[in-house]
Protein backbone atom coordinates (compact mmCIF):
# COMPACT_ATOMS: atom_id res chain seq x y z
CA UNK A 1 0.00 0.00 0.00
CA UNK A 2 1.27 3.57 -0.93
CA UNK A 3 0.84 6.52 1.17
CA UNK A 4 0.31 10.11 -0.59
CA UNK A 5 1.13 13.33 1.26
CA UNK A 6 -0.20 16.05 0.39
CA UNK A 7 0.89 19.80 2.08
CA UNK A 8 -1.65 22.53 2.96
CA UNK A 9 0.55 24.37 0.75
CA UNK A 10 0.21 22.42 -1.97
CA UNK A 11 -3.56 22.51 -1.75
CA UNK A 12 -4.07 26.21 -1.95
CA UNK A 13 -4.88 27.69 -5.22
CA UNK A 14 -1.76 29.42 -6.41
CA UNK A 15 -1.38 32.70 -7.02
CA UNK A 16 1.49 35.03 -8.25
CA UNK A 17 2.17 39.02 -6.84
CA UNK A 18 2.68 41.67 -9.09
CA UNK A 19 4.39 44.89 -8.45
CA UNK A 20 5.34 47.90 -10.16
CA UNK A 21 8.15 50.38 -8.66
CA UNK A 22 7.72 53.79 -9.84
CA UNK A 23 10.00 56.82 -8.30
CA UNK A 24 7.03 58.13 -6.25
CA UNK A 25 5.10 55.39 -6.21
CA UNK A 26 3.91 51.45 -6.51
CA UNK A 27 1.86 49.44 -7.49
CA UNK A 28 0.88 46.21 -6.75
CA UNK A 29 -1.58 43.40 -7.78
CA UNK A 30 -2.64 39.67 -6.31
CA UNK A 31 -3.33 37.58 -9.60
CA UNK A 32 -4.87 33.72 -9.45
CA UNK A 33 -3.07 30.93 -11.52
CA UNK A 34 0.50 30.14 -11.50
CA UNK A 35 0.99 32.45 -15.15
CA UNK A 36 -1.45 35.46 -13.43
CA UNK A 37 -4.01 34.14 -15.77
CA UNK A 38 -6.91 34.23 -13.47
CA UNK A 39 -9.19 36.84 -11.83
CA UNK A 40 -7.41 39.67 -9.90
CA UNK A 41 -7.69 38.97 -5.77
CA UNK A 42 -6.32 42.47 -4.71
CA UNK A 43 -4.79 45.53 -5.11
CA UNK A 44 -2.99 48.02 -3.55
CA UNK A 45 -1.32 51.52 -4.60
CA UNK A 46 0.37 53.56 -2.22
CA UNK A 47 2.80 56.55 -2.03
CA UNK A 48 6.56 56.43 -1.13
CA UNK A 49 7.05 58.23 1.84
CA UNK A 50 9.13 61.47 2.36
CA UNK A 51 11.75 61.02 5.10
CA UNK A 52 14.81 61.55 5.96
CA UNK A 53 16.08 58.59 4.16
CA UNK A 54 17.21 58.62 0.54
CA UNK A 55 14.06 58.05 -2.30
CA UNK A 56 15.84 54.57 -3.29
CA UNK A 57 16.06 53.17 0.35
CA UNK A 58 12.73 54.71 1.13
CA UNK A 59 11.22 52.71 -2.10
CA UNK A 60 13.09 49.83 -1.14
CA UNK A 61 11.89 49.47 2.64
CA UNK A 62 8.01 49.94 1.31
CA UNK A 63 8.19 47.55 -1.29
CA UNK A 64 10.14 44.32 1.11
CA UNK A 65 7.64 45.37 3.86
CA UNK A 66 4.22 45.64 0.80
CA UNK A 67 5.73 41.90 -0.25
CA UNK A 68 6.06 40.31 2.58
CA UNK A 69 2.50 41.81 3.96
CA UNK A 70 1.30 40.65 1.16
CA UNK A 71 2.55 36.99 1.75
CA UNK A 72 1.29 36.63 4.80
CA UNK A 73 -2.31 38.32 3.70
CA UNK A 74 -2.32 35.70 1.00
CA UNK A 75 -1.47 32.86 2.97
CA UNK A 76 -4.39 33.84 5.61
CA UNK A 77 -6.92 34.00 2.82
CA UNK A 78 -6.05 31.03 1.32
CA UNK A 79 -4.13 31.16 -1.56
CA UNK A 80 -0.34 29.99 -1.61
CA UNK A 81 1.65 32.55 -3.45
CA UNK A 82 4.15 31.42 -5.82
CA UNK A 83 6.11 34.22 -6.85
CA UNK A 84 6.30 38.07 -6.86
CA UNK A 85 7.45 39.91 -9.99
CA UNK A 86 8.74 43.43 -10.07
CA UNK A 87 8.95 45.66 -12.37
CA UNK A 88 11.19 49.10 -12.34
CA UNK A 89 11.88 52.22 -14.13
CA UNK A 90 15.20 53.42 -12.11
CA UNK A 91 17.68 50.94 -12.31
CA UNK A 92 19.51 52.13 -9.24
CA UNK A 93 16.14 51.26 -7.47
CA UNK A 94 15.69 48.05 -8.78
CA UNK A 95 19.90 47.25 -7.78
CA UNK A 96 19.28 48.60 -4.41
CA UNK A 97 16.24 45.83 -3.96
CA UNK A 98 17.81 43.02 -5.00
CA UNK A 99 20.88 43.87 -2.47
CA UNK A 100 18.05 43.93 0.10
CA UNK A 101 16.03 40.95 -1.22
CA UNK A 102 19.55 38.92 -0.84
CA UNK A 103 20.44 40.53 2.46
CA UNK A 104 17.28 40.06 4.19
CA UNK A 105 17.07 35.87 2.23
CA UNK A 106 13.84 36.61 0.71
CA UNK A 107 12.89 34.21 -2.26
CA UNK A 108 11.25 34.01 -5.24
CA UNK A 109 11.18 37.45 -6.25
CA UNK A 110 12.05 38.13 -9.77
CA UNK A 111 13.11 41.49 -10.75
CA UNK A 112 11.79 42.47 -14.47
CA UNK A 113 12.18 45.65 -16.65
CA UNK A 114 9.17 48.01 -17.11
CA UNK A 115 9.94 47.18 -20.93
CA UNK A 116 9.40 43.77 -20.63
CA UNK A 117 6.71 43.58 -18.47
CA UNK A 118 4.60 45.61 -21.15
CA UNK A 119 6.12 42.84 -23.89
CA UNK A 120 4.38 40.24 -21.64
CA UNK A 121 1.08 42.37 -21.51
CA UNK A 122 1.29 42.47 -25.59
CA UNK A 123 1.41 39.11 -25.68
CA UNK A 124 -1.30 38.36 -23.42
CA UNK A 125 -3.63 41.11 -25.59
CA UNK A 126 -2.20 38.91 -28.22
CA UNK A 127 -3.17 35.71 -27.67
CA UNK A 128 -7.20 36.89 -26.38
CA UNK A 129 -7.61 38.75 -29.17
CA UNK A 130 -6.19 35.47 -31.69
CA UNK A 131 -3.74 37.90 -33.51
CA UNK A 132 0.02 36.09 -34.02
CA UNK A 133 1.73 39.49 -33.92
CA UNK A 134 1.09 43.37 -32.03
CA UNK A 135 3.11 45.88 -32.29
CA UNK A 136 3.61 47.78 -28.35
CA UNK A 137 4.42 50.93 -28.07
CA UNK A 138 5.44 51.64 -24.88
CA UNK A 139 5.36 55.20 -23.62
CA UNK A 140 7.89 56.74 -20.71
CA UNK A 141 8.51 60.70 -20.00
CA UNK A 142 11.20 60.77 -21.96
CA UNK A 143 11.33 57.94 -24.40
CA UNK A 144 8.94 55.61 -26.34
CA UNK A 145 9.70 52.08 -27.76
CA UNK A 146 8.26 50.32 -30.69
CA UNK A 147 7.99 47.00 -30.89
CA UNK A 148 6.72 43.85 -32.18
CA UNK A 149 5.80 40.44 -29.92
CA UNK A 150 4.44 37.38 -30.76
CA UNK A 151 1.70 36.24 -29.12
CA UNK A 152 3.16 32.19 -29.05
CA UNK A 153 6.35 32.94 -27.40
CA UNK A 154 6.56 36.32 -26.09
CA UNK A 155 9.78 36.99 -28.64
CA UNK A 156 10.37 40.67 -29.48
CA UNK A 157 11.51 42.01 -32.38
CA UNK A 158 11.66 45.32 -34.56
CA UNK A 159 12.60 46.93 -31.32
CA UNK A 160 13.18 50.97 -32.27
CA UNK A 161 13.32 53.49 -29.35
CA UNK A 162 13.64 57.00 -29.54
CA UNK A 163 13.88 60.10 -27.48
CA UNK A 164 11.11 62.19 -27.26
CA UNK A 165 12.90 65.88 -27.57
CA UNK A 166 9.94 68.32 -28.98
CA UNK A 167 7.60 69.75 -27.49
CA UNK A 168 4.37 68.11 -29.13
CA UNK A 169 5.51 64.25 -28.04
CA UNK A 170 1.91 63.72 -28.76
CA UNK A 171 3.32 64.54 -32.71
CA UNK A 172 6.05 62.20 -32.31
CA UNK A 173 4.23 59.10 -31.27
CA UNK A 174 2.01 59.25 -34.34
CA UNK A 175 5.06 59.07 -36.69
CA UNK A 176 6.33 56.74 -34.65
CA UNK A 177 3.53 54.59 -34.88
CA UNK A 178 3.07 55.23 -38.98
CA UNK A 179 5.81 53.20 -39.03
CA UNK A 180 4.25 50.18 -37.58
CA UNK A 181 2.55 48.44 -40.26
CA UNK A 182 5.92 49.17 -42.56
CA UNK A 183 7.71 46.89 -40.25
CA UNK A 184 9.44 43.69 -41.43
CA UNK A 185 7.24 41.92 -39.08
CA UNK A 186 4.27 42.87 -39.36
CA UNK A 187 1.87 43.67 -36.93
CA UNK A 188 -2.10 42.83 -36.45
CA UNK A 189 -2.32 45.57 -33.77
CA UNK A 190 -0.94 48.21 -31.57
CA UNK A 191 -0.92 47.83 -28.02
CA UNK A 192 -0.19 51.25 -26.31
CA UNK A 193 1.63 50.84 -22.39
CA UNK A 194 2.48 53.88 -20.49
CA UNK A 195 4.68 54.12 -17.61
CA UNK A 196 4.75 57.22 -15.45
CA UNK A 197 2.50 58.89 -18.52
CA UNK A 198 -1.27 58.99 -19.05
CA UNK A 199 -1.51 57.09 -22.73
CA UNK A 200 -5.25 57.44 -22.92
CA UNK A 201 -5.68 61.25 -23.87
CA UNK A 202 -3.06 60.18 -26.69
CA UNK A 203 -5.16 57.52 -28.00
CA UNK A 204 -7.26 59.34 -30.37
CA UNK A 205 -4.23 60.51 -32.30
CA UNK A 206 -2.07 56.97 -32.55
CA UNK A 207 -5.72 55.61 -34.00
CA UNK A 208 -6.03 58.39 -36.70
CA UNK A 209 -2.17 57.46 -37.44
CA UNK A 210 -2.50 53.56 -37.95
CA UNK A 211 -4.83 51.59 -39.62
CA UNK A 212 -4.30 48.94 -37.01
CA UNK A 213 -6.11 48.22 -34.01
CA UNK A 214 -5.42 50.26 -31.16
CA UNK A 215 -5.75 48.84 -27.64
CA UNK A 216 -4.49 49.91 -24.41
CA UNK A 217 -4.79 48.61 -20.76
CA UNK A 218 -8.17 48.68 -19.20
CA UNK A 219 -6.63 49.35 -15.75
CA UNK A 220 -4.02 51.61 -17.13
CA UNK A 221 -2.40 52.36 -13.23
CA UNK A 222 -2.00 48.43 -12.49
CA UNK A 223 -1.04 47.40 -15.92
CA UNK A 224 2.88 47.09 -15.42
CA UNK A 225 2.84 45.40 -12.33
CA UNK A 226 0.06 42.73 -13.78
CA UNK A 227 2.83 42.34 -16.89
CA UNK A 228 5.67 41.70 -14.12
CA UNK A 229 3.57 38.87 -12.48
CA UNK A 230 3.27 37.27 -15.77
Amino acid sequence: TEIYTLSLHDALPISVLGVSMAPTAVRMVLVEGENADGATVDEDNFEITNDDQPATMRGTDQVISAILGTQEGATQAGYALRTTGVTWTDPAEAAALRDALAHRKIENVMLVSAFLAAAALAKEVGKATGHAQTALLFVEPDTATLAVVDSADGSVAEVNRRALRSGDPVTELAALVSDAETLGTRPDQLFVVGSGVDVAPIKPALEAATALTVNAPREPDTALARGAAL
